[in-house]
């Protein structure tokens, strides 16, 4: 099966575990006590065949806890009806991302995309939460992982999208959602002490998919590229989701800014049309907007990678690159900058407590830039005033995924753990891999070696009080 050293990491892992990591190299801080979540494709092919996309596959979230005993390792699907029905017909039940039911358009249509549950996780008064795209999450038991159901906050929530922000000053959680029909609704949301609100919906002038977005001090703030959504042909039962997308280069890129009290008109900025998965902050700063993001310049390859998922090439030509946008709110200038981390920019992650403030210092994971092909085997650490860059390389097995930075308390920044999964293609098994996030490049502070392999996951969240 193995096309390329990295396919074998989008292998399902059909095992539930729960065991205590004994073959760890180094010392985990002190500091770092709590316990890291993530989120992920766990199941990616049913009946011997793969799904038709890498967002097809059912959400396995695992909880790696740090304590003075040592690291104790636990994963759980999701038990998504997605899940629990097609795990007992052993075959596709449901319309997917990109996946389809059995028997065309009339099996097809007015059927939505099933929730998988697959894409990333928080936590909001004390509630796990495991998160999607189009429709709300689902809450887990923390300790045990057991899913609990549905959490739509008495109906306050819908589509949900799977990147929450968190100010750190008032704990308030800020989310969006996308929902569509005759016209196309964003609706912002503010979440806090476990009570949801829905700001004032915004209708976008065309359908349209858009991933995350950048929390401020007085806004919320959206790049929404012209990846245009077909909505007629998918609930017609003609095509999935996936196939219902489509690049419109002749648009522009527009910069959303949602005011995050609820209060005064949406404002839109257009620019150049470029593509967006992920931000790494945003901040207010001498009457502008500065957005650092991972910037495509159109969905084309990235597109059709995440087709080919397990077989892909992941070629490093039209990927991403650390970009920063300053926008002028007085004359809706636009300014661009790129950071030379390498190729293949993804997974841009940031010290948690300034979200929203001023940052230095973003972690990336990339590959080197000489590099055309393949998935990313390098986390970057990049000093965004200076321009500066430090790599930790995992070659010539290793593909790390998003590094999440755990703080540890010394007052900075810089002061943290950067901990990722590492998926080894030569023991085919995944590693748990701690960089001293002030020194990247550095030996890594710790290596823990779990007794199998994990899917290549999205997205993760640490919470200090479990």
């Amino acid at each position: 099966m193995a096309l390329h050293p990295w396919s074998g990491g989008f292998r399902s892992l059909a095992e539930e575990f729960d065991y205590q990591i004994d073959d760890i190299d180094g010392v985990v801080p002190a500091a770092v006590r709590g316990t890291l979540f993530r989120n992920g494709s766990g199941r990616n092919m049913l009946g011997g065949r793969w799904f038709a996309h890498w967002f097809d596959g059912d959400g396995m979230v695992q909880a790696i806890r740090f304590g003075a005993d040592g690291i104790r390792y636990r994963n759980r699907y999701i038990a998504t009806t997605n899940y629990i029905d097609e795990t007992r017909a052993g075959r596709i039940v449901y319309r997917g991302f990109g996946k389809m039911r059995p028997g065309g358009m009339l099996t097809n249509i007015f059927r939505q995309p099933a929730n998988v549950s697959n894409t990333s996780v928080a936590v909001e008064s004390g509630r796990l939460l495991s998160l999607w795209e189009g429709g709300p999450p689902y809450e887990l038991d923390p300790q045990t992982l057991v899913t609990k159901g549905i959490a739509d906050f008495d109906g306050a929530v819908r589509a949900f999208s799977a990147h929450p922000k968190i100010d750190p000053e008032s704990g308030e959680l800020f989310n969006f959602g996308i929902d569509y029909g005759r016209k196309t609704t964003l609706t912002p949301y503010r979440i806090h002490r476990g009570v949801a609100t829905a700001l004032p919906a915004v209708t976008l002038p065309y359908p349209l998919m858009n991933h995350d977005f950048v929390l401020t001090r007085h806004h919320l703030v959206f790049c929404l590229g012209p990846i245009l959504v077909r909505s007629l042909k998918m609930v017609l039962g003609l095509t999935s989701f996936d196939g219902a997308l489509h690049w419109d280069g002749g648009k522009p890129t527009l910069i959303l800014l949602v005011p995050r009290d609820g209060r005064g008109k949406p404002r839109i900025i257009e620019t150049e049309p470029f593509f967006q998965f992920h931000f790494a902050n945003g901040y207010e700063e001498d009457g502008a907007l500065v957005l650092d993001l991972a910037r495509y310049p159109d969905y084309a390859v990235v597109g059709q990678a995440l087709r080919d998922f397990w077989r892909s090439d992941w070629p490093a030509e039209g990927m991403a690159a650390l970009t920063r946008l300053r926008v002028a709110l007085a004359n809706s200038k636009v300014e661009t900058q790129a950071f030379a981390a390498g190729t293949a920019n993804e997974f841009p992650t940031i010290n948690p407590a300034y979200v929203g403030r001023r940052h230095q210092f973003a972690y990336i994971a990339c590959n080197p830039a000489d590099r055309t092909l393949g998935l990313q085997q390098q986390i970057a650490r990049i000093d965004v005033d200076s321009g500066t860059v430090a790599i930790h390389d995992f070659g010539p097995d290793g593909y790390p995924g998003e590094a999440v930075f755990i703080p540890t308390g010394g007052g900075t920044e810089e002061d943290g753990t950067l901990v990722t999964l590492v998926f080894d293609a030569n023991t085919q098994r995944s590693v748990l891999v701690g960089l001293d996030a002030r020194d990247v490049a550095a030996k890594p502070l710790f290596t823990a070696r779990l007794r199998h392999h994990v899917p290549f996951g999205l997205h993760g969240f640490f919470a200090s009080q479990f």
